[in-house]
């Protein structure tokens, strides 16, 4: 068995309030999109107070911003978030860098070469042989996949220590001169940060000496969805300033149609019936996407009361999302979590795919 030993998060230190970003696109797509003041309501619906940029509000009013340029604000800002959040985790782990035997680093918002688990392996001083595995294109599905593709080393070697780093700056995929609904519709949504794992092997759990933030959540295991027919639902378009987003209006319609079967399947695979699963951390792409969980999933309103929080107080940051929400969960004081209540992770990513993961309370 493996364990989630703790959850680090990192922000940038640009703090924006939504209010202050929906002036600035009610100045730049005023008059350039078709119905610009009747679509202003989106700002007020997606129920987010603030969010987190690597820049400035001011840099997204500069009319040109090259993809290398972008790209070298990606890796910088990225470098920086992922040491900070992981050396979080670490730390209330109890845990130094160098015991650190796995790195899986999860971004999409831009490139690297050498990739982001090099730096980092470089920025904490980690051990030389540090084994590391990058993984790019998941998108909001890429924390679930990063946390159960690095729990599964565990599972491999129980006597190691694997380390997650889900990182995104989709602030700066921001287009100036493209005026399209789904561009306008980012800008309501994306914002930047950073998340870490902890996860460690049944062998090197035994090892550990006691520490306030053990034994939170055991990983029991996952489930990946590619769904056929999707590629235009959900990813980037790669042009000459950058990456542009792909959304499909479709998005929430395929959430609420398609999440419940696969939820129901990754529990049968544990003999495991829907009643069985008591908490769902489930990535907040959005109200409509949260919205659409509910009904599809048939869940309560408060049963996803910290994926809600987080997209009010961070937005949609890509793949550290759901770890924002687990983060938020096991810190909370009031949340009580009985021994073997299960847990549902969840997120949707491009493909259009769908990452699921399964724990268990300690």
């Amino acid at each position: 068995m493996s364990t989630v030993l703790s959850v680090g998060l990192a922000l940038p230190e640009h703090k924006v309030t939504q209010q202050e970003i929906a002036e600035f696109s009610r100045a730049h797509f005023g008059g350039r999109l078709a119905h610009h003041a009747q679509l202003m309501n989106v700002f007020t619906n997606a129920q987010i107070d603030a969010r987190y940029f690597v820049a400035p509000l001011a840099w997204f009013a500069e009319s040109h911003h090259s993809l290398k340029e972008r790209n070298d604000l990606h890796i910088r800002s990225a470098h920086a978030l992922s040491c900070t959040a992981a050396q979080q985790a670490l730390d209330r782990a109890g845990l130094a860098p160098k015991d650190v035997d796995y790195v899986v680093a999860v971004s999409t918002t831009g490139m690297a070469t050498p990739s982001l688990d090099a730096m980092l392996i470089d920025g904490l001083d980690m051990g030389r042989h540090t084994k590391r595995a990058p993984m790019w294109g998941l998108g909001c599905a890429g924390g679930v996949a990063g946390l159960s593709r690095a729990a599964e080393f565990t599972l491999a070697y129980p006597d190691k220590v694997a380390l997650l780093v889900a990182v995104e700056t989709c602030s700066i995929t921001f287009q100036f001169n493209d005026f399209s609904k789904k561009n306008f519709v980012a800008t309501s949504l994306f914002a930047d940060g950073a998340a870490a794992v902890v996860i460690a092997g049944e062998e090197r759990m035994r090892r550990l000496p006691p520490h306030p933030a053990r034994d939170m959540l055991q990983y029991i295991g996952s489930y990946s969805t590619l769904f056929p027919d999707s590629r235009h639902v959900m990813g980037w378009d790669v042009i000459d300033s950058g990456l542009s987003v792909i959304f499909a209006p479709e998005i929430p319609a395929r959430v609420a149609r398609d999440m419940r079967p696969e939820v129901d399947r990754l529990l049968a695979q544990h003999d495991l019936q829907p009643a069985d699963a008591r908490h769902y951390v489930l990535h907040p792409g959005g109200a409509r996407v949260l919205e659409a969980y509910l009904a599809g999933i048939g869940l309560q309103h408060d049963d996803l009361k910290y994926s809600w929080q987080v997209l009010r107080d961070y937005g949609n940051m890509s793949s550290p999302t759901v770890l924002y929400v687990l983060e938020h969960m096991l810190a909370d004081p009031a949340h009580t979590m009985k021994p073997g209540e299960y847990v549902i992770m969840g997120a949707l990513g491009p493909g259009f795919s769908s990452e699921l993961a399964l724990l268990r309370g300690c």
